[in-house]
């Protein structure tokens, strides 16, 4: 009889997965699981989540590559993330901000098996409890599970493909009223390391002699990684929540290979100097981060208190070492030159969060305040010679910097339901003491103290229980970090060098959308249109000086500077055609116009995306997938990017009841390399990057279930989310790193 009538019930809700209450009312429901589909993509209008243990064909893949398959989100070919075409956004793990990840995401999620992430969370309209910085919104990383029995439990995975392989374990037990979640994830390079091909070329239009600059690089990187993190509950009674936790992640990134040949042609076309470039050298990246918090839950559902502490520690050192050869016409005195730098991150933050709700859930309100007490540094310093042994280090020129940056914010947000109509408003303000801290040369300190009052709102009308019109408005504000802020000079090649700006300020940007959103167990998604305005913002722009032998040495540095406006409309479909079979679809189209004053520069234009995804299950149980999208003509500040496409294949079937699961990728596999190219435009100088990314990948992936555990360490209901500070990887032309 309880079967029959929870059988009914899951028939008759939108949403495919069972709710807690009906759970606790019939009990164990294993025998009826089949019986449900879990959507793979859930989305309210504000929130969007990807579930990737229910996407067969992730698993196997990089966290990189399986990013690309989420609504809202767009991969460049240079590895950048894009959230509704902005580059401005914050990343969580399990809610909790690792500023070393953000800086560093692109190679981290190339080195991460997609299998480590259970679900991808897209935020798009975080609200006033959440730190007012990133326009983006929030990519949020779920590795945590929720289930209920006592006991243990484990994974083991391991994948193998061209491009890397990489091990995995995530285990947890429960006894009593104790909880335990730990993980460890390894992956390292695989058969051929990651290269590509680049050619850059400068172009003078008022010089006849030194008029078009050519330089051609090949590169290739090897990386180890290790990460490994550790949850803990305790809850001695229903009324109090304990939790602990912690993590560490390890990053080595080794320059194997790196060529570069640069050459200066006059009007003529007639071959004027040239010069060859070996570089060698190694990124290291080491972050660690200990948490905990108290709960204390009121007589009253939802109303609770809660007590967090986060600190947070990062390193981040960088060595690039340079011998100039074979050389045409080009004489230099010292060969041989050296840059090294290095950035340490500490952090630590206190938070209290209360939630209060009224008129049983009708009403909520919600009030907190938060401490960051940020004080990074940032060393670096260059040196030239005849030989590797002669390097002479100017010190004249070394930077040895301390970021200060103390945040103190309250807020508070309203949400109540009026019949078939929710309203949400909320109000944040953030006190900021930020400044520099010079140990060496003549460079002025400096503080400067902003106040920042950050609203947001929203109207939600619900037709249905999946059917909803939403009109919201958003303010969010972007903080510098500090390797924006840092003014060494790192010289990345001969050509180009790049340098952050102590006198950067926080931007603003506001954004108001329309959604609409009805979901079935059918035919679901939405959508929208949305603008977007933001001033005084963090602009990555590029300027030109002239080196030896009158060579074009591009600049890239950051500046509050930028102005611009977004139009866009959007949305995505999911299908379920068959009981066996899924199609979903999503895309975005905006016209962008962006303008700095001082200097000048203006671009306007269209840019846009979309992607898809198919699924069918055979009468074998093997699972087919595939999917593939496309993104357009990016617009900057100088200039734009072109388009870039990816796609991939997918198979897998699980045996011995679901105990061993057997998965067989492949991506990008009809072209060796991928390619990617931009422009930017500084006066008569025009700057054009032509990059060719061995991209193809074919691997394996293995994962075996054991153990008899439903259920995973608990946390409190509110964990601090720091995600104040800007990504780095600006709006301007596009930073070229290493």
């Amino acid at each position: 009889m309880n079967s029959l009538l929870i059988l009914s019930t899951l028939m008759a809700v939108q949403s495919a997965e069972v709710p807690d209450s009906v759970a606790d009312m019939y009990g164990e429901l294993d025998e009826l699981v089949i019986v449900a589909k879990k959507e793979i993509i859930k989305s309210d209008g504000a929130s969007l989540t990807y579930d990737l243990s229910e996407d067969d064909s992730s698993k196997g893949l990089t966290l990189l590559d399986a990013i690309r398959k989420v609504p809202m989100v767009t991969v460049d070919g240079q590895d950048n993330i894009y959230i509704n075409g902005d580059s401005n956004f914050k990343i969580y793990v399990n809610g909790k901000e690792d500023t070393m990840l953000e800086a560093n995401y692109s190679r981290i999620f190339k080195s991460m098996p997609a299998d480590a992430v259970l679900k991808v969370e897209v935020i798009t309209e975080p609200g006033a409890k959440f730190d007012a910085e990133g326009s983006g919104g929030i990519l949020n990383l779920i590795t945590e599970n929720k289930q209920r029995k006592d006991g243990y439990s484990g994974t083991l995975s391991a994948s193998l493909s061209n491009r890397d392989y990489n091990l995995s374990f995530f285990g947890r037990m429960k006894y009593d009223k104790f909880s335990l979640d730990a993980n460890v994830t390894y992956a390292a390079s695989g058969f051929s390391d990651q290269s590509n091909t680049q050619t850059h070329t400068n172009i003078d239009d008022d010089s006849e002699t030194n008029h078009r600059q050519i330089t051609e690089q090949t590169q290739k990187i090897g990386f180890n990684f290790v990460n490994a993190g550790i949850n803990a509950s305790w809850e001695p009674t229903s009324n109090n929540l304990f939790t602990f936790g912690g993590s560490v992640m390890n990053l080595y990134g080794k320059i194997k290979d790196y060529h570069s040949s640069t050459a200066m042609y006059n009007r003529a076309d007639m071959l004027q100097w040239k010069y060859d470039e070996d570089v060698h050298g190694s990124l290291k990246m080491l972050s660690a981060s200990a948490n905990a918090s108290y709960q204390h839950s009121f007589d009253t559902s939802g109303h609770r208190i809660i007590l967090a502490y986060l600190y947070n520690f990062g390193r981040n050192p960088l060595e690039v070492n340079t011998t100039v050869d074979e050389t045409y016409n080009y004489i230099t005195d010292y060969p041989f030159s050296v840059n090294k730098s290095v950035n340490y991150n500490r952090e630590h933050t206190f938070q209290i969060d209360y939630a209060n709700p009224f008129q049983g859930d009708k009403h909520k309100l919600e009030a907190g305040a938060k401490i960051i007490l940020r004080h990074n540094t940032a060393s670096g310093l260059s040196g030239i010679g005849t030989s590797p042994s002669s390097i002479t280090y100017n010190l004249q020129d070394d930077v040895d910097m301390t970021q200060l940056q103390d945040i103190y914010a309250v807020y508070a947000s309203y949400n109540g339901h009026f019949g078939n109509l929710t309203a949400t408003a909320g109000l944040r303000y953030e006190h900021t003491r930020m400044g520099i801290r010079n140990h060496k040369g003549e460079r002025e300190n400096f503080t400067r103290h902003l106040n920042d009052i950050v609203p947001n709102a929203a109207l939600t009308y619900l037709f249905s229980p999946a059917s909803n019109l939403r009109l919201a408005y958003q303010m969010r504000i972007s903080r510098p970090s500090i390797q924006q802020m840092n003014p060494y000079q790192m010289s990345a090649m001969g050509t180009i060098v790049q340098e952050g700006n102590p006198d950067l300020e926080s931007e603003h940007s506001n954004r108001v959308s329309l959604t609409y959103t009805n979901f079935g167990r059918i035919l679901g998604g939405n959508v929208f249109a949305d603008y977007k305005y933001t001033n005084n913002a963090i602009s990555q722009f590029a300027y030109y000086t002239q080196g030896e032998e009158g060579s074009m040495i591009l600049h890239q540095t950051t500046a509050n500077i930028g102005h611009s406006q977004e139009f866009g409309i959007g949305g995505f479909l999911n299908v379920n055609l068959t009981q066996k079979m899924s199609f979903s679809v999503n895309g975005r189209v905006a016209y962008v116009k962006m303008l700095s004053s001082s200097p000048f520069f203006k671009n306007h234009g269209w840019t846009g995306n979309y992607g898809a995804n198919w699924s069918y299950t055979l009468p074998s149980e093997i699972k087919l997938s595939a999917y593939g999208g496309q993104t357009f003509h990016v617009i900057q500040l100088q200039g734009s990017y072109s388009g870039w496409y990816y796609y991939g294949i997918g198979a897998s079937k699980s045996l011995m009841n679901d105990k061993l699961t057997i998965a067989l990728n492949a991506s990008s596999f009809l072209q060796s390399s991928t390619p990617f190219h931009s422009n930017i435009h500084s006066g008569s100088q025009h700057y054009y990057t032509d990059v060719y990314s061995k991209s193809w990948n074919v691997g394996i992936n293995l994962t075996w279930n054991f153990g008899h555990l439903n259920s995973s360490a608990k946390r409190t209901d509110i964990s601090i989310d720091n995600d104040d500070i800007s990504s780095g990887t600006g709006k301007g032309n596009g930073g070229i790193s290493i």
